[in-house]
């Protein structure tokens, strides 16, 4: 098995229907795709019902939020790489997920990450990843949507943190590099389509003080000896003004 993809939904139903046709489309790969529902009562269940015959897992049940629902998908995957596609995430072409096996397959690293297109059609953008250098340290530079893990990773680093309900990917991505993960990054392709009408696109100022609360939590978590803890305190007194200020100016 080439890649196992991880969606985790919670009334999500209309965007859910995209997300489990663009995997079904898939061609030229071994992929199987699992889901992980919170229980939801919008007709997401019923959907999954549907379409259980082309899942190779699934199940609705009340969880702690989208790392906990991560998690409990990730012991029934088979594949060697896992992707984690949201149910407001989904594939641009049936080619995408054989595109980027061309690159996994001769690769050796722990993490590949893609660039990924972001936005509501016809109003998109690329974002691209900064990989595992040493921003990494401060900020994520890997968009999961775009990001491969080689599943044996979590068996040597854990499984993703439940305290972080926004901000997980990054902490477990810190933890992979501070491990001694090899992280990489490749341009060749764009796999996948990020909606920005999820829980981690909403830019104001009380959601993204809720992040900039995890991220600051991880550091000091992570925070491995005195030079980095000055380190972290500088960019946070620097950071925070720059983010506000910068907020600001788009609501105006």
């Amino acid at each position: 098995m080439d890649v196992s993809i991880i969606t985790a939904v919670f009334n999500r139903a209309a965007q859910l229907r995209e997300c489990l046709q663009s995997v079904q489309a898939q061609v030229n790969v071994t992929a199987e795709h699992l889901v992980v529902d919170g229980g939801s009562t919008d007709g997401s269940k019923d959907l999954l019902q549907q379409h259980a015959g082309q899942l190779a897992y699934w199940v609705s049940e009340p969880d702690k939020g989208i790392a906990d629902a991560m998690n409990k998908g990730i012991p029934h995957a088979q594949g060697e790489w896992l992707l984690f596609l949201h149910s407001d995430d989904q594939f641009l072409c049936p080619d995408s997920l054989h595109d980027c096996m061309r690159v996994l397959r001769h690769s050796r690293a722990d993490i590949v990450g893609f660039p990924i297109r972001y936005g509501t059609p016809p109003r998109t953008r690329i974002l691209s990843p900064r990989g595992g250098g040493p921003w990494l340290h401060f900020k994520t530079g890997l968009l999961h949507q775009g990001t491969f893990i080689r599943r044996r990773l979590f068996e040597q680093v854990g499984l993703y943190d439940c305290r972080f309900q926004i901000a997980m990917d990054y902490e477990f991505f810190l933890r992979a590099k501070r491990r001694g993960a090899s992280i990489i990054t490749d341009t060749s392709c764009v796999p996948t389509l990020m909606s920005d009408a999820g829980v981690g696109s909403r830019a104001d100022w009380p959601s993204l003080l809720k992040r900039f609360a995890e991220e600051r939590a991880i550091h000091a978590l992570h925070a491995s000896s005195p030079s980095m803890r000055a380190a972290y305190a500088v960019y946070w007194r620097l950071y925070l003004p720059y983010r506000r200020l910068q907020a600001a100016v788009r609501a105006d």
